[in-house]
This record gives C-alpha cells, sequence and structure tokens, in this order.
C-alpha cells in the first residue's frame, strides 16, 4: 500500500475535513464575530493568544499517547473542540448581555484546547500510519488536498456570509451561523481517523521500533523514560530548541489576528473578504506543498525551514504595505503565507517529528518546541493588545498598527540567529537548496523557450 495514492490512504481525507471545517470556524471569522459582539484589542488579543498558550496541553502529550493510545486521545479531542467552538458560536447567537463576551472567548478556550491535543496527537498518528521513507512525500501531499479542500470552501463560505450579511441578517448571527456550520462539518473527521487508527496498528506489526536510535535532540541516545505528566527539555539540543521556539513565538504572536482586525475596522474590508483571503492563503499551501515534500526528502527539512522562515517573517511588511500603499497588498501578503506556512509546517514535522517508536517518543522534540513556542506567542497578543490601546488613544489607529507591524517585522528577523542554532537531522543548508530550485526553473523556462 502506497501513501501517493488518496484512494487508499486515509490521512488525506482527514486533511479535507479539517482544513474545511477549519476554514469556516477560523481565526479570522471568531476575530469578525467578537468585534461583531463589541469586542475591542484586548478581546481580538486574547482570540490571538489563547490557541497558543493551549499548545501547554502538549506537556502532557506523551504521558497521555502511553496511557490512552494515539488514536484514542484524537478522537477524545475532537468532541472538545467541537464543544467548545459550538458554546462560542451560541453565545455569539443569543448575546446575552454582560456575559457575552465572557462565554464566548471560554468557549473559543475550550475549543482551541481541545484543538491543540488533537493536533498534538495527530502529529504522530500521520507519522504512524505511514512509512520513514516515503513521510515527507505524504505530508507533502496531503498538505495539497487539505489547501485544495480549504480554498473551494473558504472561496463559497466568502460569497454565502457576504450574501447573508447584505441581505440583512444581523453580523453577529450570520458569523456564528458559519461557525456552527464548521463544528458540523468537523463532525465528518471520525470516519478517516478510524481508518488512520487502523492502519497504524497494520504497519506496527510489519516495522520494528528502534527507540534507542539517537536524534539531534537526543545525540547519545534515548534517554531513559519518565513517567510523568510534564516533558521538559532534559538535554542541551533541546535548550536550543527551547531557545528558538521562545523567541519565534514572540514575535509571530505578537502580530497574529490584529492584521485582520485593522482590515476589518480600519480599511474597511468585509469579513466575507477576510475569508476568502484566509482561503486564498490555504491554497497558497497548493502551489508550494509538492514542492516542499519533494525537496525535503531529497535535501532534508532545516534548509528548507530557513527558505519558510524568510517568507513568514516578512509577513508584517504586507501588512504595512496594505495600510499605506494599497489594500491589495493583503492579496499578495495571504498568498505567499499560504505557501511558506506550507513548507514550515511540512518541515517542522519531518525536522522534529520521529518516523520510528512509541507514539510518546516520536513526538518528544515536537512537543518541547511547540510548548515553548505557545507559552512565548500567548503572552505577546495581550502586550501587542495594551501598545495598540495607548497608541491608539494618543495617536489614532494609524500610527498604533504601524507600531506594531514595524516591531513585529523587526521580532521575526530576529529570530534567524536562533534558528541556525536548532538542532537537525543532516541536511542541505537553505542557500544550496535555493540555488538547486532557481536553476532547476531557469532549466525549465530556457526549455519552453525553445
Amino acid at each position: 500500500m502506497t501513501v501517493e495514492s488518496v484512494e487508499k490512504h486515509p490521512g488525506y481525507y482527514e486533511a479535507v475535513f479539517c482544513s474545511g471545517a477549519r476554514v469556516l470556524a477560523s481565526g479570522a471569522m471568531f476575530a469578525g464575530l467578537a468585534l461583531a459582539l463589541g469586542g475591542g484589542h484586548f478581546t481580538i488579543a486574547a482570540l490571538a493568544a489563547l490557541p497558543y498558550a493551549a499548545r501547554l496541553t502538549h506537556l502532557a502529550m506523551p504521558e497521555l499517547l502511553r496511557r490512552f493510545r494515539t488514536g484514542g486521545v484524537a478522537y477524545a479531542a475532537t468532541w472538545l473542540e467541537r464543544g467548545g467552538f459550538l458554546v462560542a458560536a451560541l453565545f455569539g447567537i443569543v448575546r446575552p448581555g454582560a456575559s457575552t463576551i465572557p462565554g464566548f472567548l471560554i468557549g473559543f478556550a475550550i475549543g482551541v484546547v481541545g484543538q491543540s491535543l488533537y493536533d498534538g496527537s495527530m502529529a504522530s498518528l500521520h507519522s504512524e500510519a505511514t512509512t520513514p521513507e516515503t513521510y515527507g512525500r505524504y505530508t507533502a501531499i496531503k498538505s495539497r488536498w487539505g489547501s485544495a479542500a480549504g480554498l473551494a470552501l473558504g472561496i463559497l463560505a466568502s460569497i454565502a456570509l457576504d450574501a447573508t450579511e447584505r441581505l440583512g441578517v444581523p453580523a453577529h448571527i450570520a458569523r456564528s451561523l458559519a461557525i456552527a456550520g464548521g463544528v458540523g462539518l468537523h463532525v465528518l473527521i471520525a470516519l478517516p481517523l478510524a481508518r488512520l487508527r487502523a492502519r497504524a496498528r497494520a504497519i506496527a506489526v510489519t516495522q520494528e521500533c528502534a527507540p534507542s536510535m539517537p536524534t539531534p535532540t537526543t545525540p547519545n541516545g534515548a534517554l531513559t523514560p519518565q513517567r510523568s505528566w510534564l516533558v521538559l527539555p532534559r538535554t542541551p539540543e533541546q535548550w536550543r530548541l527551547v531557545r528558538f521556539a521562545l523567541v519565534w513565538g514572540f514575535a509571530i504572536g505578537f502580530s497574529t489576528r490584529q492584521g485582520e482586525a485593522m482590515a476589518i475596522s480600519h480599511l474597511g474590508v468585509s469579513v466575507g473578504a477576510i475569508m476568502l483571503l484566509s482561503a486564498i492563503a490555504v491554497g497558497g499551501g497548493i502551489i508550494g506543498a509538492k514542492s516542499w515534500g519533494q525537496l525535503g526528502d531529497r535535501f532534508g527539512g532545516k534548509g528548507l525551514m530557513s527558505i519558510a522562515f524568510a517568507g513568514l517573517s516578512l509577513d508584517p511588511l504586507w501588512w504595512l504595505a496594505a495600510m499605506f500603499v494599497h489594500p491589495a497588498f493583503l492579496f499578495i501578503g495571504y498568498l505567499l503565507y499560504g505557501v511558506c506556512n506550507s513548507g514550515w509546517n511540512i518541515t517542522v514535522s519531518m525536522t522534529l517529528v520521529r518516523t520510528a517508536g512509541a507514539g510518546s517518543d516520536r513526538i518528544r522534540a515536537f512537543v518541547v518546541y511547540s510548548v515553548a513556542f505557545g507559552l512565548a506567542a500567548g503572552v505577546a497578543p495581550m502586550l501587542s493588545g495594551a501598545l495598540l490601546d495607548v497608541v491608539d488613544t494618543r495617536y489614532g489607529p494609524t500610527a498604533a498598527y504601524a507600531a506594531l507591524f514595524g516591531i513585529g517585522l523587526a521580532l521575526r528577523l530576529s529570530a534567524y540567529p536562533w534558528l541556525r542554532q536548532v538542532p537537525a537531522p543532516q541536511a542541505e543548508r537553505g542557500g544550496y537548496v535555493s540555488a538547486v530550485v532557481l536553476r532547476a526553473m531557469r532549466w525549465r523556462v530556457r526549455r519552453k523557450a525553445a
């Protein structure tokens, strides 16, 4: 059984349903609903912080997987995610007075905890349900199918949402119903999830585990297992990974979700248009996913991480251009973000997730990175929200958002030296990979011209 055939691997269907559901119940949709409910800078900051703070649950992920198996944890997490987001949508529809925003945020917090548990367990399950030789290619194909579904559904949903609001349906109801629709679509994940669990069990029977093999974060071989609900760094290499995650997480979290709020409140972009842009970002993964996976299998993940890092670091620049030049730069920014974010997710999985051993061992380095990243990215939005509030009050929204995105750009670029210290499997440098890709592109152009 090969991973190349979409008919034979349930992971592709899982990606389709998950991506489609998360386009409807997306961060942009929750930000738009928060604004419709009367939320301000700190509400948007909380929406940005909570998904990252929820990554703290990854501290217990290896122990959860050891006790309850990967598929079981993922299945339980789906219901937690659905339940929380449904609560948030109900508060958005009913609007029970002063408790509206708190109830909305509580529901959102429950949902993102479930989402975090699901993503952490699936990082292991996807590696268990394929072979080490084809993991990079499988991840890329899965990303492309998920991106295609997100793009198609996002375009349709953005048109429907704008049309619904133009017909006079209150914004808070239309946006809440979109989130509820995402929850309904999410139920379908149960179908491929069951097949993924069966496939992982079948592969485990035919493959030998190699828990004692050295890894970049445990160069002297596997450490003595610790039965603990808290996974903490235990080697100098893991601490280098933590340092990068803290710096990068703070940089990413500082300007996350605030850009969408700026586009809606300051540039007058509709929530439907933001959904369309988010779909374009998801669809942007289609452009690069195949290449990211093939290059990853050939050159390794670390060099490609630096290329994706460069694209993600420039994201605040496009928000500034949209403010001061033309809103059309939002399209460029979202498209490039989608391409580079696809590459980042693929290469991080290839670099940090092991393709052998028990599920709890496969994701240990990933957990260390994810928790440190989430801790920093969860704190950063609250600081950026305070910055926006102070500068907006004194100098107006334009100066406030300009300061936010300028600082965000500087923070992201400053994380590069820490990225170079991240331990990773043997891989070609990003400059070499870029040169090879550019030569191949020039050769194809000349061949077509001839």
